[in-house]
């Protein structure tokens, strides 16, 4: 199904929604929404087990979207949309289970509500953003620092060195940060350009 939609009324998004690719990018949020629900159960062993499922669609979706030349505008706004909304919720249910100190999930969500409020404010003629190594290797060193205090919610390394978060905690807080102002440098530079 080839779909042309206006996105805010300021842009046509090109391409097919229904893709193999598009599909395993929008199952990410259901198998975080379990993950979530198996560790609010005390399921140690299968919430690590969805978590580790969702990370690998991860790099599925794009893999798959490039080999069957399915590359589209909706894949490049359904992949990083589906890993905003995953780790918001496992976010959330881990601050509520006093396992990631709230923090790092205000950080998290703030970075990604300025960065759709950028995507929309950019979506004026312009193309979808890909990811940035920054932001892929945000989104690694985050998904590893949620596994981590999911198994091993004791180990810190070298302890807690900041409000509660470990080196692993604040490297992945560091490359949220970090990334975000690659995509603000993107931004700027998108609006220099109309």
């Amino acid at each position: 199904m080839n779909m042309r939609h206006s996105f805010w009324g300021h842009r046509v998004i090109k391409g097919k929604f229904l893709t193999a690719a598009n599909c395993i990018s929008i199952a990410r949020i259901p198998l975080a929404g379990i993950a979530a629900l198996m560790l609010v159960r005390g399921s140690v062993m299968w919430t690590a087990v969805f978590i580790v499922i969702a990370s690998l669609t991860d790099v599925l979706d794009g893999f798959i979207a490039r080999k069957t030349g399915t590359v589209s505008d909706w894949g490049k706004i359904l992949d990083p949309a589906a890993d905003k909304i995953s780790f918001a919720v496992m976010a959330v249910t881990m601050v509520f289970l006093g396992l990631i100190p709230s923090w790092i999930l205000w950080i998290l969500v703030c970075r990604d509500g300025l960065i759709a409020l950028g995507g929309i404010l950019m979506s004026s003629g312009a193309e979808p953003p890909l990811a940035n190594c920054w932001g892929k290797a945000s989104t690694f060193f985050l998904a590893l620092y949620i596994l981590r205090q999911v198994i091993f919610p004791e180990y810190q390394l070298f302890g807690h060195l900041f409000e509660g978060a470990d080196l692993l905690g604040l490297i992945s807080v560091a490359l949220i940060v970090y990334s975000f102002f690659t995509y603000v440098a993107v931004f700027i530079a998108s609006r220099g350009e109309h």
